[in-house]
This record gives C-alpha cells, structure tokens and sequence, in this order.
C-alpha cells in the first residue's frame, strides 16, 4: 500500500477538523459556564430588588409616615377649621399689583413726588413681625 498526496491531504484535513471540533467544543463550554454565571448575577439582583421595594414599601406605609411626622416634625392631620377661603388668604396675605413698565418719555414728562421717610419703629415692627398661622386654600 503506497500513500498518495490524497491521503495526506486528507489525513492533514481530517486532523484539522478534528482540532476545531475540539476548539469549538471548549468555547461553547466557556460560553455555557459564563451564561450561568451571568444568569446567577441576575437571580441575585432580582433577589436584591424585591428585597428593597418590600423595604420600600414598609418605609412608605401611610400610619408609620403620620406617626413620624407627628412625631418629629409636629405636623398634624388637615382639619376642616384650618380651612381658608381665597378672600381670608387675601386679608391675611393681599397680594401685590404688579406696576406697568414706564417707557422712557413717560418718566420723563411725569413729575415724582419725593417719597415720606418711614420711621425707624415702622421697619423694626415689620421686620419683627412674624406670619401667622398656615391654611390650605379652598377654591370659591
């Protein structure tokens, strides 16, 4: 039996595929072991979220917020009698009518009056006064 150059060739050519298999082989291998360490990583986060918005969800809870805020900020449910109308938070608190812009000829042809000079008591009594207390506004 005498080898030709065919049979080398395809002994060379199976040896090849024979190596690819195998190099194939241990990349999907690779592949495999990555993606179920990934698929680890995610069960955990997963895990770690549901952990956190059930933690959320105790934190957010509507009796333990009123109890903490009474608590530690004084607050204290809406009644009916600290309710205001528009008309009582104007009295409390009018609101400023905004001046219109004066073009330059209307200041110009206007004459000023000078300004009363207020007195010391007045700015020290307005800036000691304090606000009273807060209302929620109801609609008319």
């Amino acid at each position: 039996m005498t080898l030709t150059r065919t049979h080398l060739f395809g002994f060379v050519g199976l040896v090849a595929l024979a190596f690819a298999l195998y190099w194939a082989k241990a990349e999907a291998q690779a592949v495999r072991e990555k993606v179920l360490v990934l698929q680890e990583e995610v069960d955990t986060e997963r895990r770690a979220v549901r952990t956190l918005e059930a933690e959320l969800t105790w934190v957010e809870r509507p009796d333990r917020l009123e109890a903490a805020a009474s608590r530690k900020l004084g607050l204290v449910p809406l009644t009916a009698d600290r309710m205001a109308t528009l008309d009582e938070i104007d009295q409390i608190a009018p609101l400023r009518t905004p001046t219109p812009v004066a073009t330059a000829k209307s200041l110009a042809s206007t004459e000023v009056a000078p300004k009363p000079a207020e007195s010391r008591a007045d700015i020290t009594k307005a800036a000691e006064a304090k606000p009273g207390p807060v209302t929620t506004v109801v609609a008319r």
